[in-house]
C-alpha cells in the first residue's frame, strides 16, 4: 500500500462533525429556543450518560494503545484490535464520541442538538465509517472481512 494514502480517505474529520454539529444547535437553541427537560435532570441524565462515554471510549483507547496502533483516521492502522469494546462494536470510538455529543446536549439542555443527533450519527457513518471500513478491507483483507461479519458497526 502506498504510505502516503496508508490511511482512511475520510470525507471529513469526525471531531470537526461533531463541533460544528454542537455548534450549530448552540445557537439555534439561542436564537430560536425550544422546551427541554428541567436543568437538574438534564444535568443528571447528561453526566450519566458521560459517564459512559468515558468508560465505553477510555476502554476503547486502551485497547488501542494496547494493540500499538494509531488512534488518528490519518495515519496508517497497523493491526486490528478484536478485543475489549471492539467485540460489541466495530467502532467504539465513535459510539464514545456520539454519548459525549448527545450527553454534552442534554447537560446544556440544546434540543437542536437531540433533533440533530440522527444526522450527526449518519454523516459520522458515511463520511468517516464507510472510508475507514473500506480502508481495513484493503488492509486486512479476509480477517477484517470476518470482524465486521461478527461485530455490528455500532451498537
Amino acid at each position: 500500500m502506498n504510505t502516503k494514502k496508508d490511511h482512511a480517505q475520510l470525507v471529513a474529520n469526525p471531531f470537526l462533525i461533531y463541533i460544528v454539529f454542537g455548534l450549530c444547535a448552540f445557537f439555534l437553541q439561542k436564537f430560536f429556543p425550544m422546551p427541554f427537560l428541567p436543568q437538574a435532570e438534564a444535568r443528571i441524565v447528561g453526566v450519566i450518560i458521560m459517564i459512559i462515554n468515558l468508560i465505553i471510549g477510555l476502554a476503547a483507547v486502551r485497547n488501542m494503545f494496547a494493540a500499538k496502533t494509531s488512534l488518528s483516521p490519518y495515519r496508517p492502522t497497523t493491526a486490528l484490535v478484536l478485543s475489549g469494546p471492539y467485540r460489541l462494536s466495530r467502532n467504539p470510538i465513535y459510539v464514545g464520541l456520539t454519548l459525549l455529543y448527545a450527553g454534552l446536549a442534554i447537560y446544556l439542555q440544546l434540543s437542536w442538538g437531540l433533533i440533530f443527533l440522527p444526522v450527526v450519527i449518519w454523516i459520522i457513518t458515511i463520511w468517516v465509517i464507510v472510508p475507514e471500513e473500506k480502508y481495513l478491507e484493503q488492509k486486512f483483507g479476509t480477517n477484517y472481512l470476518n470482524y465486521k461479519s461478527r461485530v455490528r458497526r455500532w451498537i
